[in-house]
């Protein structure tokens, strides 16, 4: 058989280019993989203090590979308060914060450029807690008692604004409201030991710390009309508009977490572990942190916010959060609505 030379040397050299082809194309394809992995978004996301059961969400969709799914890189940090968060975010120091949206109005109000872009505990959680077995049934009954709060608690603007909404008075004298500033360490353990009736915190932070000590019931700022915006996120007005689509799937990505927490026991369970694992060395009490994260579900939602994503924040409640706020003279009551949240992050 003949063989044509020219035809085979051409057949070879072009069998020789395409594996030569092929085998370049694979590094390419190793480095368009690592390419990826490493555009994954890095944002840092601080928490308002050490850890409790509000963070698990955070915690939860680390553990689960939820934010490696959308693609970010979140460096999730314990605070050591609100206050200092917000001054952290609006410095540029970090990328967001999960805080209570109420400190963060009054911040935008004297000009720090943040925002709230996702609201989850949508509902006020400021509440006085009493003996759950000897104390008031009522918080009118709050008079004459003595009740511990610390300086610096969102608590302490509205003070004199609850006491007068229910009809009190405030002060140390028979059938006034005692209320004695003590240090944030020492308010719980004041109220734990004793030697207080009462202190002002949150009820799903406050109840589950003292559940094996001296159980508590609440009385709620919000059912005598005080309106203050609890958890969510929050990020300067630079960082959302350059970073609006990592912004936006870090967003979702906790709307997600959220839902999927309050869909069974076990996704409880799965949370409180989550943070269990990544917090090993904070000493943490699973039973506290689970019960905080099941009474934070009482302030979810809103009738405002009713059929509305996890995140969601309703126009009206702020409404009510700068009216509450400006009677305690902490916001002008002309103060505009759209300068503290925005839902353009939330997917419907």
């Amino acid at each position: 058989m003949h063989v044509d030379k020219k035809s085979s040397a051409r057949s070879g050299a072009l069998t020789r280019r395409a594996l030569l082809g092929t085998m370049a194309a694979l590094p390419l394809v190793g480095r368009s993989r690592f390419a990826r992995a490493q555009a994954a978004d890095g944002l840092s996301v601080r928490v308002d203090f050490a850890p409790w059961g509000v963070h698990a969400a955070l915690h939860l969709a680390q553990a689960k590979g939820w934010l490696k799914e959308d693609n970010l890189a979140v460096d999730i940090q314990d605070g050591t308060g609100t206050l200092s968060t917000i001054n952290l975010v609006a410095a540029g120091k970090v990328d967001v914060g999960f805080v209570q949206l109420g400190p963060m109005a009054i911040a935008r109000a004297s000009g720090l450029p943040i925002k709230s872009f996702a609201g989850y505990l949508r509902k006020g959680d400021l509440a006085v807690m009493v003996d759950a077995a000897k104390g008031p049934k009522t918080a009118k009954e709050l008079a004459g008692k003595k009740i511990v709060c610390f300086a610096n608690s969102p608590w302490a603007p509205f003070v004199d604004q609850y006491i007068k909404n229910l009809g009190l008075e405030k002060g140390s004298g028979a059938g006034q409201v005692n209320v004695v500033m003590v240090s944030p360490a020492a308010m719980v353990s004041t109220y734990a030991s004793g030697g207080a009736d009462g202190f002002m915190s949150l009820q799903e932070f406050g109840e589950p710390l003292v559940m094996g000590v001296r159980p508590a019931r609440s009385f709620l700022a919000a059912d005598v009309g005080i309106a203050f915006p609890s958890y969510g996120l929050i990020a300067t007005d630079d960082s959302l508009a350059r970073r609006a689509d990592a912004m936006r799937r870090l967003s979702a990505n906790q709307t997600r977490a959220w839902t999927y927490i309050f869909e069974s026991s076990s996704h409880l369970d799965e949370a409180v572990a989550a943070m269990m694992a990544q917090r090993a060395d904070k000493q943490l009490n699973a039973e506290v942190i689970k019960a905080q994260l099941v009474l934070s579900k009482d302030f979810l939602s809103t009738p405002n916010t009713a059929g509305k994503p996890i995140g969601w924040q309703a126009e009206a409640d702020w409404k009510l959060a700068v009216k509450s706020m400006s009677e305690a003279s902490l916001l002008k009551a002309e103060a505009r609505i759209e300068d503290f949240y925005t839902n353009d992050f939330i997917t419907s």
